[in-house]
């Protein structure tokens, strides 16, 4: 019968594609689960996290947006006209990434005598004020410089800082300073000092009003020195010697000084400064006594004697001549040994005359009058 294989046949392939298939309930399921799964895995991937400060207050906002306009709005921040962003809402964003938003606000500012207003995208008087390119350290103002901007504006008067100079070297630099100090004002300024520079007046003086401060650049290293102090040598009289001779009480001992040194930078010329001079150690004079004693006239016959006609023979009358031989000394020519017998210091040559006669009378009493045996050439000269 030919029918009945046809039949077979059909049901067994039909059986074949049943064993092949799942049932359509449960594929369903099985499309559905992963269609879930990849649409989590999406939304993990997109997901930024980025940091907005909003007028100064910081929130973490999570956008699976991928510019800085989908950070604003997953915030739900609109921007009003005259608002600031940074970067700007096209720029393109990823996790961990800063958005800043500065909305605008209007500050009213007296300066002397003239009200003025701004509109501004600061949080404080001094970010406003350096907006509206006013040295916030040039004026004095009514509020803080720190103080918070309000969404409805702020008004605020100022009154411009005093007016000081600096002078660096040959460079004048004008500036306006509320500081307290010459620091403040050399800050205000600009002017920048090194370790060395020599400031007048010294940077911790009180600033004042039309003040001028001079800064002396110092080029290099201070160098350092000793230097001696030569100490004196002082001279006194001495009554109780005799007269012209010397004696040396204390010896002159020379001192120490430190003297520092620096290269600076005057009138634009490259010159040595003495910026130190520290004394170590002090002189210490010396002391040499000078007698002032007169020699007694000797008694007896050696007084009434023609010693100035002695003199004349023997030296010429020169007390400070010198036998051109050598060995004999002063008007009378003692020799040193001689001199000495009569009490005699020194040199004869360097006493005083009136010594030098005296020590004469009294060798010629000590000899009892033998004065062939000390003048035998010119002795006889004692008695004309």
């Amino acid at each position: 019968m030919p029918g009945t294989p046809k039949k077979r046949t059909h049901r067994a392939k039909g059986r074949r594609r049943a064993r092949g298939r799942l049932p359509l309930p449960l594929a369903a399921a099985s499309v559905a689960g992963v269609l879930a799964v990849a649409a989590v895995g999406t939304a993990f991937a997109m997901d930024r996290s980025v940091v907005l400060d909003a007028n100064g207050r910081e929130q973490t906002v999570h956008t699976f947006g991928g510019t800085v306009q989908d950070v604003l709005d997953s915030a739900g921040i609109t921007l009003e006209k005259g608002d600031v962003v940074a970067p700007p809402p096209d720029t393109r964003i990823a996790s961990g990434d800063h958005v800043l938003l500065r909305s605008s606000r209007d500050v009213t500012v007296e300066l002397d005598g003239h009200r003025v207003s701004h509109s501004v995208n600061a949080l404080t008087l001094d970010e406003a004020f350096r907006q509206i390119g006013l040295d916030p350290e040039g004026i004095e103002l009514s509020k803080d410089h720190d103080t918070r901007i309000p969404d409805g504006g702020l008004t605020v008067t100022a009154e411009r800082a005093p007016r000081m100079v600096v002078m660096y070297d040959t460079v004048r630099t004008e500036t306006r300073s509320t500081g307290a100090t010459v620091a403040d004002v050399l800050l205000a300024a600009g002017v920048d000092t090194g370790e060395h520079d020599i400031i007048s007046p010294e940077p911790t003086a009180q600033a004042e009003p039309d003040m001028v401060i001079e800064v002396t650049p110092v080029l290099g290293e201070p160098v350092t020195e000793d230097r001696v102090i030569e100490a004196e040598t002082v001279e006194r009289d001495n009554p109780d010697l005799p007269e012209g001779e010397r004696k040396v009480v204390t010896e002159p001992v020379d001192g120490l000084r430190k003297i520092t040194t620096v290269t600076i930078l005057r009138d634009g010329e490259e010159v040595e400064h003495e910026i130190e001079n520290e004394v170590v150690t002090e002189p210490l004079d010396g002391l040499v006594e000078i007698g002032t004693k007169q020699p007694t006239p000797s008694g007896g016959a050696a007084a009434g004697l023609n010693w100035s006609a002695l003199a004349q023979c023997e030296s010429g009358g020169d007390p400070t001549a010198v036998n051109p031989s050598g060995g004999y000394y002063g008007l009378y020519q003692f020799s040193t040994t001689t001199w000495q017998s009569v009490g005699g210091t020194g040199l004869p040559s360097d006493a005083s005359t009136s010594e030098q006669t005296q020590r004469a009378q009294q060798l010629y009493t000590t000899v009892d009058g033998n004065w062939q045996s000390q003048w035998p050439h010119c002795g006889a000269h004692l008695f004309e």
